[in-house]
C-alpha cells in the first residue's frame, strides 16, 4: 500500500515504514517531511517530499483493516470469548509505535508483543518481535523432530476440545 500510495520502490516503502512509520497520527506529522523516492528514477535527487502524516494516513487503515478481519474470523469462529484476553502480536509491522494500543482498542483484548526465546548460535538481528515467529517454528522444530517428518505415511488426526478447534480453524483460515 505503501509502494502504491506514494509511488516509490517496494524497499523504500518498506524502509520508510520502518523509519518513519506510526499506528497513532501525531500533531506534528504534518510538519515533518520525508523524502520518497520515486519509481523509475535513479536519481535520487529526484525524490519528492511529503508529510509525514500521508505516510500515517496509509498505515493505519491497513493496520485496522486488518485488525477488524482477525476480530471478525475470531468471533465467526467462537474464539472470540474462549481464546482468551490476551493476543501475541508478532511480525516487523508489530514494532511500529501505537499498533499495540490499536490492536487493543479494535480486538478488545491485552496485547503484546512476541519475542522469540533465545537459543544457542541464535543471532542478536534475530531477537525482535520481527523474528519470533520463524524462531518458535525453528524451535518447535527441533525439539519436535517427527513434527516434520515428510511421508511418514500418518495422516493429521484432528483432535476434539478446544485445541483441536483452533488448530481446524487455522488449518481452514490461514
Amino acid at each position: 500500500d505503501i509502494a502504491m500510495g506514494l509511488s516509490t520502490p517496494l524497499s523504500h516503502a518498506e524502509r520508510m515504514k520502518t523509519l518513519y512509520g506510526s499506528a497513532i497520527p501525531s500533531s506534528s506529522d504534518d510538519r515533518e517531511i520525508i523524502k520518497v523516492p520515486l519509481i523509475g528514477e535513479e536519481d535520487a535527487t529526484l525524490a519528492h517530499q511529503v508529510p509525514r502524516s500521508m505516510l500515517v494516513g496509509v498505515i493505519r487503515p491497513r493496520l485496522e483493516e486488518t485488525f477488524e478481519m482477525v476480530r471478525a474470523r475470531l468471533e465467526a469462529a467462537g474464539f472470540d470469548k474462549t481464546a482468551g484476553r490476551r493476543v501475541v502480536l508478532t511480525g516487523g509491522a508489530s514494532q511500529l509505535p501505537g499498533v499495540r494500543e490499536l490492536a487493543g482498542q479494535i480486538l478488545d483484548k491485552q496485547v503484546r508483543l512476541g519475542r522469540p526465546k533465545p537459543f544457542e548460535g541464535m543471532a542478536e538481528a534475530v531477537v525482535g518481535p520481527a523474528f519470533a515467529t520463524c524462531a518458535g517454528l525453528l524451535t518447535y522444530a527441533v525439539n519436535n523432530p517427527r513434527a516434520g517428518a515428510q511421508g511418514s505415511g500418518h495422516p493429521l488426526k484432528v483432535q476434539n476440545g478446544r485445541f483441536g478447534r483452533i488448530g481446524q480453524w487455522l488449518r481452514e483460515n490461514f
